[in-house]
Parts: C-alpha cells; sequence; structure tokens
C-alpha cells in the first residue's frame, strides 16, 4: 500500500468501486448503496477526495464488464490525477486471480494504489501478496463451485424432460407439473405451416420465410429460420449435449410438440439435399432432347420440339415444327451438327496470346481499381474509428449526455460495421485472379469437346451461353443470330489471322475497345495462320 500521512497538504484522489451481481442485486437490494455509503464514509475518515465512483451491476468472473471498462478509460485519461482505485471487500473487485493480478499490475504500473477498504493489503510487502491470493482464489473457488453445481442441475433437470433455457420461437416458457418448461404459443400455428411448405420441396427455405414474414408477420431472420428448422423441440423433445464423459442424447420432453417427428425428418430430407418428394417442378429441359428450347423453325420462326415417331425397327427421335412446315431432322443428326458448330470455333495459337494479353491487362486494372476503393474505404474507416473515440473522450468528460453518447455511437459503430463488410468484399475480389486466365483460353478452345462431355440436361444450358439468342435450324446446318461476345470476338480475331499480320490493335480492326493501345503486353503481336 502506498504510505501516506493524514496531516500532508497533498490532496489524494481517489475512485471508488461498487459491484453486485445480478442476483445478490435482486436479494439485497440496498447491496451497491450500503457499499457506496460504506466508502464514501472511509474516504472521509482518511480525507480522501473522491474524483468518481462507478457502480456495476455484473458478474465479477471477469473484467469485461461495461462499468469497469469506463473505470479503466477514465484512469487512462487521468491517471496523473488518479492515486487510488477503492471498493469494499475483494470479491467485489474480482473472482478471477489470473485476471485481477493482470489488472493490478497495469494500474500499479500508472502509480495507481488497488485496495479493499474492509480487507486492506500492503502490496508493497511480498509477503502479503500471498493474503492478496487467498482473497482471490476463495471467491473464484465459490464461482466454480456454483457454476458446477448449475450445471449439474440443468442436466439433471434436461434429463427429466424440462426445458431450461429460453423458449424458441412459437413456445413460451412456463411449468409443467411445477417444473420448468415450454407451451406453444398463437406463433405455433406459423411454425407448423412453415415446416409444411419446407417439407413440399417446391421451394427454397428463404423464400417461404419471406413469404410468411409478408403473409403472418413472421419474427426470423434467415439464420434463426433454419435453425427452427433444425430444432428437435419443436418434436417435443430435449436435446442434452456430451458432457465431461457423458454421450450427447435426446429424450422426450415435458412440453406440447407442435409438428410430429415424419415431418421434422421430411424438413431434414429438403434441407439436406435428400429430396424424396411426390412433387415436381416443371423443367422445359428434357434429357432425352437436350437441344429442346434453342432451335427455331426456319420457315415459320416458331421454337422447335421434339419427339419419338415409331418405325419399322424400333423409335425413332427427330427434331420438328409443331406446324405445317415439315421441318423434321434425326436428333443424332442435329446434335452432331452442334458439336460440329462448336468445333468451328477454334482458335490459332495467336489468337491465344492475345487474349491473355487483353485478358490479364483487364485484370490487373480491376485489381488495381479495387485496391484504390479499399484504400478509400479504410480512410473513411479509420475516420469513422477517430469520431467514435472522440464521442467517447467527451461523453467520459461529462460533455456529452448519455443519450447524445448512445446515438452517436450507434452511428458510427453501424457505419464501421459497414465499411468493413465493404472492404471485406473487395479483398476477395482482389484475390490473384491470373491462375484463371489459362483455363479461360483452354475452355475457349474447346467447345466442342466441353459440349460431348456434358450430361444431355446440361447441354442445353452451355450452348444457350455460346448462343444467347436461340439457333434456327435449316436442313444442312444451323444459322446463328448471335454469338457471346467473347466468342464473336475471338472469331472475328480469328478470320482477321486468316488474312493479314496484326502488329497493334487499331480502330479499323475493331479492337480499340478491347485491348488498350498502352500498357498491352506485349505490346504488339504478330498473328499468323
Amino acid at each position: 500500500m502506498v504510505p501516506y500521512n493524514l496531516n500532508e497538504m497533498k490532496q489524494i484522489n481517489a475512485i471508488t468501486y461498487s459491484r453486485v451481481s445480478t442476483d445478490e442485486q435482486a436479494d439485497t437490494g440496498f447491496s451497491l448503496n450500503h457499499q457506496q455509503e460504506m466508502l464514501r464514509k472511509y474516504c472521509e475518515f482518511k480525507k480522501l477526495t473522491i474524483v468518481n465512483h462507478f457502480t456495476e451491476d455484473y458478474s465479477a468472473k471477469n473484467f469485461d464488464r461495461p462499468e469497469w471498462k469506463r473505470l479503466m478509460q477514465y484512469v487512462k485519461k487521468n491517471k496523473h490525477s488518479v492515486d487510488m482505485v477503492l471498493f469494499t471487500k475483494w470479491d467485489r473487485f474480482s473472482r478471477n486471480i489470473e485476471g485481477a493480478l493482470t489488472v493490478i499490475r497495469q494500474l500499479t504500473a500508472m502509480g495507481i494504489e488497488v485496495n479493499s477498504i474492509e480487507q486492506p493489503l500492503d502490496l508493497t510487502i511480498p509477503d502479503n501478496k500471498v493474503m492478496l491470493s487467498m482473497y482471490l482464489i476463495l471467491p473464484e473457488v465459490e464461482n466454480d463451485k456454483i457454476s458446477q453445481r448449475t450445471k449439474d442441475g440443468m442436466r439433471r433437470a434436461k434429463k427429466e424432460g424440462c426445458f431450461v433455457a429460453r423458449a424458441p420461437y412459437g413456445y413460451s416458457n412456463t411449468k409443467v407439473l411445477e417444473k420448468t418448461s415450454i407451451e406453444p404459443n398463437a406463433d405455433a400455428k406459423i411454425v407448423l405451416k412453415a415446416f409444411q411448405e419446407v417439407a413440399k420441396g417446391l421451394e427454397h427455405a428463404e423464400v417461404i420465410r419471406k413469404r410468411f414474414r409478408e403473409t403472418y408477420g413472421l419474427k426470423l431472420e434467415k439464420q434463426q429460420f433454419y435453425n427452427m428448422l433444425r430444432n428437435i423441440t419443436y418434436c417435443g423433445m430435449v436435446e442434452i449435449p456430451e458432457y465431461k464423459k457423458e454421450r450427447a442424447e435426446i429424450v422426450q420432453g415435458l412440453h406440447q410438440p407442435i409438428v410430429d417427428l415424419e415431418l421434422y425428418k421430411r424438413v431434414q430430407n429438403v434441407l439436406d439435399g435428400r429430396k424424396n418428394l411426390n412433387a415436381k417442378l416443371p423443367s422445359t429441359e428434357s434429357d432425352v432432347y437436350p437441344l429442346k428450347g434453342n432451335l427455331l423453325c426456319p420457315n415459320c420462326g416458331n421454337k422447335v420440339t421434339a419427339s419419338p415417331s415409331k418405325g419399322n425397327g424400333g423409335h425413332y427421335h427427330y427434331y420438328h415444327c409443331k406446324s405445317s412446315c415439315k421441318v423434321r431432322l434425326r436428333k443424332e443428326i442435329v446434335e452432331l451438327r452442334a458439336q460440329e458448330l462448336l468445333n468451328s470455333l477454334t482458335l490459332n495459337e495467336n489468337v491465344k496470346e492475345l487474349f491473355k494479353a487483353v485478358l490479364t491487362d483487364v485484370i490487373k486494372t480491376n485489381k488495381l481499381d479495387a485496391r484504390t476503393q479499399i484504400d478509400e474505404l479504410l480512410r473513411e474507416r479509420n475516420a469513422s474509428e477517430v469520431m467514435l473515440d472522440k464521442a467517447e473522450d467527451k461523453y467520459l468528460s461529462n460533455e456529452l449526455s448519455p443519450e447524445d453518447y448512445l446515438r452517436m455511437k450507434n452511428r458510427f459503430s453501424d457505419r464501421i460495421s459497414d465499411l468493413k463488410n465493404r472492404i471485406d468484399a473487395l479483398s476477395e475480389n482482389d484475390a490473384d485472379l491470373m491462375k484463371y486466365v489459362d483455363n479461360s483460353v483452354l475452355l475457349l478452345s474447346q467447345l466442342g469437346t466441353i459440349f460431348n462431355q456434358l450430361q444431355n440436361h446440361q447441354k442445353s444450358s452451355f450452348l444457350r451461353v455460346i448462343y444467347p439468342e436461340n439457333i434456327i435450324l435449316e436442313k444442312d446446318g444451323f444459322r446463328t443470330n448471335s454469338e457471346n461476345s467473347v466468342v464473336e470476338l475471338m472469331s472475328r480475331l480469328y478470320r482477321v489471322s486468316e488474312v493479314a499480320e496484326i502488329k497493334q490493335a487499331t480502330e479499323n480492326g475493331g479492337l480499340s475497345s478491347w485491348a488498350p493501345r498502352l500498357g498491352l503486353e506485349p505490346r504488339t503481336l504478330r498473328l499468323t495462320v
């Protein structure tokens, strides 16, 4: 303890701290006032000046306490005008010996004494640290015993079917047979309808949640809704987690179920992708006719359909027009020509190199733009953090009311969180994309091969990517209205390369909007066939 002389004229400043846990406050509501009064009388007797007092209604198992954090902020800001931090007993200060010793060292390093008025210790004497350890370890041991008894009691209650936590959506906390449990409330009907809709497997769970929010007033966010669908409590069960050497188990609860076990299992199958369902969403694609929906009749312009036709030797499959145009071609011939069409989009090596150069330049430019945006957002975030710190300093020095500080804190905290999310998103996009350049060129060089390796139901989508508008089916082949812009450019380059050597991208060559005049490596390319 830092010695002081009552006859000295030097003013000694003290911060007083009183604390109770929530349970203690409920049992002895005068405890906080009693502590504060004892601290005030002690300081009057010792001629100490109280410069601030902090009152806490929080557990002492660690120092993650709101008022203690405010106390430490005040001390750091006014460390030259604070000499002591006082409390009634050591268990008011902490019930965690490791954390307590760390805080004591921090304050001692600032020249600030930490002490109890009912259990005073002069910590400048080494032997007194043994007594300090006793004062700190005994409350921690008691805390551990209470925690252990609480966990054991809750586990025993769960094994008897009690529900000891906060009631999930659709239930309210209550007593069943004089034991802690839950009972369905008015929202139980919404829960049951939600399980029934998800079990159908016709819509994504998030689509159902949004519809229920508008229709029934469902008050669950996306993850909460998903957790509800996974919660076996709604089947009338109680889940007991693994503890020490005891295995996890599920027991029958005292509460009434909202959904039956069969419905719950069907929902789990849907969420896990095991859709053993009778209903099936309609599809315009067919595994048998993969080009159905991609082809147009050359005569009437209607979409070409497909169907089997019985003949000598069995059934034969055709793509044909529904009208009287009589356009009708064998399935095998049409699909072979589709593959040949994609094979015709072959690129020579010089065109590939030019595409690599353009793609590389675009990626580098995008990464540079992203880096610039990240730097701007970082500066904005730092400025917001500075403003938040200034608001906190003004609040601690009583220049801001609690209401104004809370409003400013919420505003700046939300802004900082938003900026962080935007920075994270840009940082993900700023990853090394160069490894995708070679794969992209390889993909564009083997369109026909890739098409042939796809499953039938994938071929239709793949062909639509290459040819966004439908292909016109003709007797001797296909006629295309348009191509994918990248494929169209590559084909144009290929055609140009057949007749000339291109040393630089120019506007006459139609490349100025794709390849920059400067910064492209190599800046000149020789294309030969």
